[in-house]
């Protein structure tokens, strides 16, 4: 019971680590024991450096997870240089926030390409490897844009949303196999990207605050504990779940 929220001799892959919730999940299954790697497209400065933040067992790749043509190279390549992925964490993101009528074709694809299609791609390129040890720890990124009627984030929403979807359907088809599939669902958490979006909109960082019940932003390590007991043994019975980390605002918004 003391070592169920351990993530000693696992290794977690995290896509978007470099920054972000990514980089404090990153902190926080390392902090529980993990061997971390994390993938990245900035530059390879930036990842060692989020690397020397996460600890001596922190380990960085430089890909594009919507580069779906050498997923299959690329998961081959992990698989040969770590031995073994215990838990993936799609938390790879970008944003848009437009009003919809501005949204554009190549504005919709981006965010998917990110979001959905680089998230399915490399979940499925891991799943055999997952499949032949029958154990296996994915952990989707939503965002309350999936539950509430927010304005101006009608690409990112949408996506969100999807992850959703796959998250469920994947819960059911994978359980056999040993593999829990779940998704963290961060509220308004003080982030750069979040910054850069309510900054300049103080009307909407008061309505944020106004219907969260805990009247705060959360923190990033909240989404990263959040992280770390998903992927270990605490939740060992849990698969098929939306985890809201958002201090009530889904009720409360």
């Amino acid at each position: 019971m003391v070592d169920a929220f351990s993530l000693h001799g696992k290794t977690v892959l995290i896509t978007g680590g470099a920054s972000g919730l990514g980089l404090a999940m990153a902190k926080c299954c390392a902090y529980a024991g993990a061997r971390v790697v994390i993938i990245g497209t900035r530059s390879e400065d930036a990842l060692a450096k989020a690397c020397d933040e996460i600890g001596k067992e922190a380990f960085y790749e430089r890909f594009d997870i919507t580069n779906l043509g050498q997923m299959e190279e690329f998961v081959k390549k992990l698989l040969s240089k770590f031995g073994t992925i215990d838990i993936l964490v799609n938390n790879a993101g970008v944003h848009c926030k437009k009003p919809f009528e501005q949204v554009q074709d190549d504005d919709l694809a981006r965010i998917l390409d990110v979001h959905l299609r680089g998230a399915f791609a490399l979940t499925r390129t891991l799943v055999p490897h997952f499949k032949a040890k029958h154990s296996g720890n994915i952990i989707f990124i939503s965002s309350m844009s999936a539950f509430l009627e927010m304005t101006q984030v009608t690409a990112y929403a949408s996506a969100k949303a999807a992850i959703l979807g796959l998250m469920r359907s994947l819960s059911g088809e994978l359980a056999e196999y040993g593999i829990r599939v779940n998704a963290i669902v961060p509220g308004f958490i003080d982030t750069p990207m979040f910054r850069k979006v309510v900054e300049a909109d103080p009307a909407r960082q008061k309505k944020i605050l106004d219907h969260t019940p805990m009247k705060r932003f959360g923190l990033s390590e909240d989404v990263g504990w959040a992280c770390v007991y998903l992927a270990s043994n605490a939740s060992a019975f849990v698969t098929g779940v939306s985890l809201p980390v958002d201090g009530g605002c889904k009720d409360g918004f």
